[in-house]
């Protein structure tokens, strides 16, 4: 995709089409919002460009600095950090001419041409330039985290070495230290990666809030979480109070833990992508293997969840889900709340419809829902059925 319109035009017409939108009677906040950030974005693609263009020329000495750092420090306010994160992606630009256009356009952020950074540096310039058009899809209705997501998952299938290399990294790097200071304690350190996701299974699943009205950071309900989980685990070891107990979960493909525990065996399941260890990424068939020691191995069938009635639908036999159904649920909405904008972890199954009324405990008829979610839905339920 290519333009005829330079980069200036573009970028004083976006300015021109929010301050239409600010001054316009007519339009609604939202259009006034969207108008602001597409211009933010386009001006922004304008300062990385011209940052390069300055360094390349070296512009910035007419004006008696050394570097293109020094004076956008002086002339910008910009530290060097940024400095230099916005000269990477005007190369990046330089590189891929449609991510280029899409952020001069003020179709994608700087936070999004990072991402791009990312992937040329570490899945490779031409792997990244062939999928540029899917990647770009992505990044124009998602916000930079899940653009990076399907990047890393990108850079797992394309360097699967590089799962069990980093793996081992961690290992030698493992640390924990706490030092008391006079308010408190000092955590230092860093978790390997299995020892890390199991820490934020648990820290996610207990932090979630317990009210509505709940009020505390999402930092000091972990701290709080992780200050009840230790009184218990002196006090009595660890219970779970919802229908979820927290666990370390690996999703795996049967052919890909096939050839893990049993590289060459003969077998109908072909190997597929890497296993994902949810809360950190996809892993590598050396640490997919240790995990797998002692571990629990619940068949879930992902494709076809709903047909599969004998094992995952109950009818009205029973009135809670079972181990399997949780299981199921759980992958389906990769542990978050089936509430829209909510991402704490799941903590109930909910029957969407009522057991009292006749629902049925069946998979396509559950959802898993946090514990104030569906506290909430519960109200509004019985609400609605008493104003009927």
């Amino acid at each position: 995709m290519t333009s005829t319109t330079a980069p200036g035009d573009t970028v004083i017409a976006l300015m021109r089409d929010a301050a239409h939108a600010v001054r316009s009677v007519t339009a609604t906040k939202a259009d006034e919002l969207r108008a602001l950030v597409a211009a933010r974005d386009a001006i922004n693609a304008a300062i990385s460009e011209g940052l390069l263009e300055m360094e390349e020329t070296a512009a910035h000495r007419d004006e008696d600095a050394a570097t293109i750092q020094t004076w956008a420090r002086r002339e910008l306010r910009f530290d060097g950090a940024e400095t230099r994160a916005r000269l990477r992606s005007a190369r990046t630009m330089r590189r891929l001419p449609d991510v280029a256009e899409h952020h001069r356009h003020g179709r994608v952020s700087a936070a999004h041409v990072r991402v791009f950074d990312f992937s040329v540096r570490h899945v490779g310039e031409s792997e990244t330039r062939e999928l540029e058009g899917a990647l770009l899809e992505v990044a124009r209705s998602a916000e930079p985290a899940e653009l990076k997501q399907v990047v890393r998952r990108f850079k797992a299938v394309v360097h699967p070495e590089a799962l069990d290399d980093a793996w081992l990294r961690g290992m030698d790097r493992r640390d924990l230290q706490v030092h008391q200071v006079e308010d408190g304690w000092h955590v230092h350190g860093f978790l390997p990666i299995q020892t890390g996701a199991r820490l934020h299974a648990v820290l996610a699943s207990a932090s979630v809030p317990t009210e509505a009205y709940d009020d505390r950071t999402a930092a000091q309900r972990r701290v709080d979480a992780l200050d009840d989980l230790l009184a218990r685990v002196l006090a009595e070891g660890l219970p779970t109070d919802g229908t979820l107990t927290p666990q370390l979960h690996v999703i795996v493909e049967a052919g890909t833990l096939r050839e893990a525990l049993a590289p060459g065996a003969q077998s109908s399941f072909a190997e597929g992508e890497p296993a994902t260890l949810v809360g950190f990424g996809m892993i590598g068939a050396n640490l997919l293997r240790h995990l797998a020691c002692g571990a629990t191995l619940t068949p879930v069938l992902v494709e076809k969840i709903e047909p599969n009635l004998q094992i995952l639908d109950i009818g009205r036999a029973e009135r809670f889900a079972t181990r399997r159904q949780r299981h199921a649920i759980w992958l389906r909405q990769g542990g978050e709340c089936a509430t829209e904008g909510c991402r704490n972890s799941i903590d109930h199954i909910h029957h969407e419809i009522p057991w009292s009324l006749g629902g049925p405990t069946d998979l396509g008829a559950m959802t898993g829902r946090c514990a104030v979610c569906h506290t909430h839905v519960h109200a509004r339920d019985g609400t609605i059925r008493r104003v009927a």
